[in-house]
């Protein structure tokens, strides 16, 4: 196998495209519509030009035979904490930090965490097919602070942000309960943890009134965070797994108004019908993994086993779903998903109840709306960014490799079969 070097990826990277692609002749999966057999898409100056069965090649343009294979957009890897160095994840010290903003602390050219076998690189995630990926606070907080939507192939730190901040990362559940009892602090219990977030949530309002009334008041950064939570600007994301902690979000989402989405959402299929009549999506972690959201299940009783057919009870009911990595390591216990695997980790899905339409949407345009990016990415239409990956084989067979991988138009990845 042949592997281009994070060296390689930073000096191809360094340019902007500056000669047109033409992909012709493979089988052209949009997402957004039908397959188009002997199809062609035009990338040029970092944006899709064209994309159909009948489309003129610009002169000039470097065009790749495609015949027999797959071109699709590049995957969205909806829930990672890629990128972060193990002991910036959380901060130790306080569970409610929505003043910090992982982006501060994202590190995109060097080593993303630690894997069971060893470090693991961005290149990982571009040779799984995946372009954009969200980062986050990992969940030992109850509220960790603010999350970005960034791409894995980029010129230095500001080409690769999407949406920065994107939303506020909070958890609800055994992760924040029991890093509060390893540290003998709060909260130590659910009932703890909702209400010390309604009690920040009931602060911030205080906040924004007294801000109102007398601007030149004192500034508080985490008070300003949560105001744009409440003013819908941004989305709160909870992980949450057992049905207890999701119907808890459920109903302090309601409470105060802001736009929710779960992570996790391990048990979310037993409140199916409430989380489709409040259209509330739900970001799902990836089946194979013996972790939920690498959380490990404690009690059967409280955290079901992991369901194969999760994906598709939530479907039918009209959920909003997405199947992210959840990439981040907490030790040798809990070793890193991979975002290199989650094309062929979601084709199990299709095995249980969905298409394999569904199972490609679920991975691009789905996660790109649910974090409110699809005017960039997520399918193949002319003028989103030019983030595209060409598959030897069909994309949910085991004996597909990613070939390629466009960002912005300019190849970042290749690799061919030994």
């Amino acid at each position: 196998m042949k592997l281009l070097s994070a060296t390689w990826f930073l000096a191809a990277t360094a340019l902007a495209q500056t000669r047109p692609v033409a992909l012709q002749g493979g089988t052209v999966l949009p997402v957004s519509g039908p397959a188009i057999p002997n199809g062609t898409v035009i990338l040029r100056d970092g944006k899709i030009a064209a994309v159909g069965a009948q489309v003129a090649v610009p002169a000039g343009a470097l065009v790749i035979d495609c015949r027999g294979k797959y071109v699709m957009p590049g995957l969205v890897d909806a829930m990672t904490s890629l990128g972060f160095a193990a002991n910036d994840l959380n901060e130790p010290s306080n569970s409610l930090t929505p003043e910090l903003r992982a982006i501060e602390a994202f590190n995109p050219f060097g080593t993303m965490g630690s894997g069971k076998y060893g470090p693991i690189r961005l290149t990982e995630s571009l040779s799984g097919g995946v372009t954009t990926m969200y980062i986050a606070p990992a969940d030992n907080s109850v509220i960790g602070g603010q999350g970005a939507v960034v791409k894995t192939a980029g010129e230095n730190l500001e080409s690769l942000i999407v949406r920065e901040p994107a939303a506020m990362d909070l958890a609800l559940g055994d992760p924040p309960k029991k890093a509060a009892n390893q540290r003998q602090r709060d909260p130590a219990t659910r009932m703890a943890q909702a209400a010390m977030l309604r009690q920040m949530l009931i602060k911030a309002q205080e906040y924004q009134r007294n801000r109102a009334a007398n601007p030149t008041a004192p500034r508080d950064l985490g008070m300003e965070a949560l105001g744009r939570l409440l003013r819908k600007e941004l989305p709160g994301r909870v992980q949450a797994n057992s049905a207890t902690d999701i119907r808890s979000a459920l109903n302090i989402a309601q409470e105060f108004g802001f736009d929710l989405i779960i992570d996790g959402g391990a048990a979310a299929w037993e409140l199916r019908s409430l989380l489709a009549s409040r259209n509330v999506p739900v970001v799902l972690g990836q089946v194979s993994h013996p972790w939920v959201s690498n959380e490990e299940i404690p009690d059967k009783a409280d955290y079901p086993p992991v369901d194969e057919a999760s994906a598709a009870k939530l479907k039918a009911a009209g959920v909003k779903i997405a199947i992210a990595s959840f990439s981040r390591s907490f030790g040798s216990l809990a070793p890193a998903g991979s975002s290199k695997w989650l094309l062929l980790d979601a084709a199990v899905a299709a095995g249980y109840g969905l298409s394999e339409e569904d199972v490609l949407r679920f991975l691009t345009l789905a996660p790109a709306e649910i974090m409110g990016v699809a005017n960039r990415i997520g399918s193949l239409e002319t003028g989103k960014d030019a983030d595209v990956i060409v598959l030897d084989g069909p994309p949910l067979s085991v004996k597909s490799w990613v070939e390629r991988v466009f960002v912005g138009g300019v190849e970042v990845h290749s690799r061919q079969r030994p």
